[in-house]
């Protein structure tokens, strides 16, 4: 009956169905999950956080591992087993006596950048480094 000549309604197409749109809600589930976990989200112990630096005064050098390096506080002058050589002579001197192993005794202040330097011409040298340090008595717990 439609394709008659009389019939002028007309013709409408079938109506087409949206797809939903999941992404604005995908969103909103991620930043919910992401304050719940900052909210329930405990962060480590103020406790397990804090450093300890190492503090080095008044030892007895008999008493040390060696062979030990010391930095002197202040001047950064190179003692190897008590006796002062410069950076140079000291890679000589780890190649040449074939050291392995270096225990290292630098003050707690000494510069980070210096430390490493030093460290990583130690190791080019051949030796392992190994820093002596010395844990003070916590006047809390009396450790």
């Amino acid at each position: 009956m439609r394709d008659s000549p009389h019939d002028l309604r007309p013709q409408l197409a079938p109506p087409t169905r949206a797809r939903p749109d999941f992404s604005l809600s995908t969103v909103n589930i991620v930043l919910l999950l992401v304050l719940f976990f900052l909210i329930v989200g405990a962060p480590a112990d103020q406790a397990e956080r804090q450093i300890d630096l190492p503090i080095t005064r008044d030892l007895p050098l008999e008493n040390l591992p060696r062979p030990l390096l010391l930095v002197e506080e202040g001047s950064g002058a190179l003692v190897l087993d008590g006796v002062e050589v410069s950076r140079d002579a000291l890679e000589v001197a780890i190649a040449e006596a074939g050291l392995t192993r270096l225990h290292l005794l630098v003050a707690r202040d000494h510069p980070a950048q210096a430390l490493l330097s030093l460290t990583g011409a130690l190791g080019d040298a051949g030796a392992e480094v190994l820093l002596v340090t010395l844990r003070a008595p916590r006047a809390e717990d009396g450790t």
